[in-house]
């Protein structure tokens, strides 16, 4: 049951409907196994056999037992495991809004989330709760998602200083700030040479982008310590969208154009910056 990986194959009413009946039967033939009640159900249910059972026992280990049985609130559970668990690529769009959400959808898409009555308009209260339930977890997915392209990211530079620092015979390893300290204000402190024999530090923020335009985000912390350190600080920009990420290196100069003013009492706390070529901007 393990190898039911498919999101078409547990995603739909019949998939549903199989693990009620599953249910059913294992209330009634407590000693029986999943894999003993399934040709049971094929040979009395009238739609047995059209059923995939295989993938509805699969469903049974995802959605929790102490849900209901039966009605909408067993199709809200079943979908909620379903996306939970296997994350469609339509699911990322929850966090929209519902309306926005639905209209991203297929007709049976569309049929599976009427039949949990998570379409209703007005919603429930109950119906309220299970969206911003599931918004908040596709929320902490792409927050966890960042994350790990973050940390990629600076993995990247890691190694790239590493070689770089190797190259120049400087007998210094980077090091790693930013995985401790996330108000250190730079990610990476390498070194550079300057005259061909006195060793500086060289302070990276390391960011990673995979939206069209290419584009990164600077705090006003970060930009504070990028201002502090001028010449010795710079952006790492690692373009993820391509099979090998791409780097882009801006200068402090580079990127101070693109940095908004204070106006009266308002203070900027994030500014998206574009990843265009120095010589353009």
């Amino acid at each position: 049951m393990s190898t039911i990986t498919s999101t078409e194959r547990l995603f739909n009413l019949s998939c549903f409907e199989g693990l009620r009946l599953l249910r059913s039967y294992h209330s009634q033939y407590p000693e029986r196994s999943t894999s003993e009640l399934i040709p049971i159900i094929e040979n009395i249910e009238a739609d047995g056999r059209s059923l995939d059972l295989d993938a509805s026992a699969y469903l049974g280990s995802i959605v929790g037992s102490n849900c209901p049985s039966d009605g909408i609130q067993f199709y809200q559970a079943c979908i909620k495991a379903v996306i939970v668990r296997h994350q469609p690529i339509w699911s990322k769009s929850i966090k929209q809004g519902r309306t926005r959400f639905i209209g991203s959808l297929n007709p049976n898409e569309k049929d599976v989330f009427a039949a949990a009555g998570l379409l209703n308009d007005p919603p429930s209260r109950e119906v309220v709760f299970w969206w911003d339930d599931l918004s908040g977890h596709a929320r902490l997915l792409q927050s966890q998602e960042k994350m790990e392209q973050a940390r990629a990211a600076e993995l990247l530079t890691l190694n790239l200083e590493t070689n770089r620092l190797n190259k120049l015979g400087i007998d210094k390893q980077p090091e790693w700030p930013g995985l401790d300290n996330n108000y250190a204000g730079y990610d990476v402190l390498s070194y550079d040479l300057v005259n061909q024999y006195v060793i500086v530090n060289r302070l990276i923020e390391v960011k990673s982008t995979s939206v069209s335009p290419l584009r990164f985000i600077v705090t006003r912390h970060e930009w504070r310590q990028a201002q502090r350190s001028g010449d010795a600080y710079c952006f790492h920009v690692w373009d993820m969208t391509k099979d090998t990420p791409f780097l882009h290196v801006r200068s402090v100069h580079d990127v101070a154009q693109h940095i908004p003013t204070d106006n009266g009492k308002g203070e900027w706390r994030e500014a998206e910056i574009p990843v265009s070529t120095p010589s353009a901007t």
